[in-house]
């Protein structure tokens, strides 16, 4: 297991002893284990202070990590280099930047903790974006301080690790996450966020951090889900059967409105994904010219497709802003849809170009409501249990 891979080996500098890097990544319960295993043997190995670095993109996960590293071993320190931005020196509302941090300060504090000296520590306050004041830090009864930020593994703090961790999150999921924190913290438009991430953090993180992260002994892939939180799905069966616009409106309660409508969904596939086996596509919906980004994960449970979803509008100069990001086109779906509503189940035909095909949709909040009137289209039987991508997908 993820124990037995942690293996000790001697420095050749320095006579300390450090971790053999472990080449595949953990999941983040496996590399929960793998850290503080290597920091036990760290510990027993190494005389003074075993520094770890622990670093990652903005919405990775660093900070829960951390948070539950210190639950397990309470007699460990952590400094957030956070706390170590100098708000006088940001540039554009640019708070990835690596020259924020206060070089100076860090390193006078980790060679402090170094001589066994209780050190200075700052506190930093992200909505005045200046230091207010300092805090002390003792050298931990563990002896152990783990050192959290972007750029935990920088050049500057190398030599100084005993331990290198990495954190990174799913492709998007990243993303999303530094999209809906920005909104709570700045009160900051979906669309200017996503601006900030593509024009600012994407080509720092290119430029400034990954390369850093490559050095790593522990690499953890926290596939993390941030659509966990959406506990309002809408539950969708789907089926290529044919169903009368009468049947349809037979099945639904008196005062429903009808509709027909265009779309044409976008697909971009993440970067690095593989356009075969991806899960989790963004999209992008222009309806009427107007333009929606959504962030999907489908989930299936047989006949049903749960859809949690994460929705902004936004303007379609945002796609060359993901395009930038290194989002690629996948496919671009337009379909024609008849649509019966009726405030509880949504009943409709969609006309895929595609696949020049028809398929028939009953959506809804209530799972067994949606059943029901899926029975009474007779559709039972006959349900695809494929989203419209993943259709295509499959008959390529």
């Amino acid at each position: 297991g993820a124990m037995d891979q942690v293996q000790l080996i001697k420095r050749k500098d320095s006579g300390r002893y450090e971790i053999v890097p472990i080449e595949d990544p953990l999941s983040f319960e496996k590399g929960f284990y793998a850290v503080i295993r290597a920091c036990q043997l760290l510990a027993q190995k190494n005389d003074g202070l075993i520094l770890v670095g622990l670093a990652g993109p903005s919405g990775a996960g660093k900070t829960i990590f951390t948070e539950k590293i210190l639950n397990f071993m309470p007699s460990i320190a952590i400094i957030n280099m956070d706390n170590y931005n100098d708000g006088t020196r940001v540039i554009d509302g640019n708070f990835d930047d690596p020259r924020l941090t206060d070089y100076d300060t860090l390193l006078d504090n980790i060679h402090g903790l170094r001589d066994g000296k209780p050190v200075q520590v700052p506190i930093y306050d992200f909505k005045s974006s200046s230091r207010i004041g300092y805090r002390t830090l003792e050298v931990p009864s563990s002896r152990i301080v783990i050192l959290e930020g972007i750029y935990a593994l920088s050049e500057k703090l190398r030599p100084l690790l005993d331990l290198r961790v990495s954190v990174t999150g799913g492709v998007h999921f990243d993303l999303v996450k530094r999209v809906l924190r920005d909104i709570q913290r700045a009160g900051q438009e979906p669309e200017e966020i996503i601006h900030q991430i593509s024009e600012t953090v994407y080509p720092m993180y290119k430029a400034f951090i990954e390369p850093d992260l490559k050095t790593a002994q522990i690499k953890i892939l926290n596939k993390f889900n941030p659509f966990s939180g959406f506990q309002n799905p809408t539950y969708i069966l789907k089926s290529s059967k044919a169903v009368t616009p009468e049947q349809m409106k037979a099945a639904l309660s008196e005062d429903f409105k009808e509709r027909t409508e265009e779309t044409y969904d976008i697909y971009l596939l993440p970067p690095g994904e593989d356009p075969e086996a991806c899960q989790s596509y963004l999209r992008m919906r222009n309806r009427d010219g107007k333009y929606n980004l959504m962030f999907e994960e489908w989930v299936t449970d047989r006949p049903f497709i749960i859809s949690p979803r994460i929705t902004f509008e936004v303007s379609v100069r945002l796609l060359g802003g993901l395009m930038a990001l290194g989002y690629t086109i996948a496919t671009i779906l337009k379909r024609k849809s008849h649509i019966f509503d009726d405030d509880k189940v949504i009943v409709k035909t969609d006309w895929l170009e595609q696949l020049n095909r028809t398929y028939v949709q009953v959506q809804g909040k209530d799972r067994t409501f949606v059943k029901n009137v899926a029975d009474q289209l007779g559709l039972e039987g006959s349900y695809v249990p494929h989203t419209y991508i993943e259709q295509i997908q499959l008959e390529r």
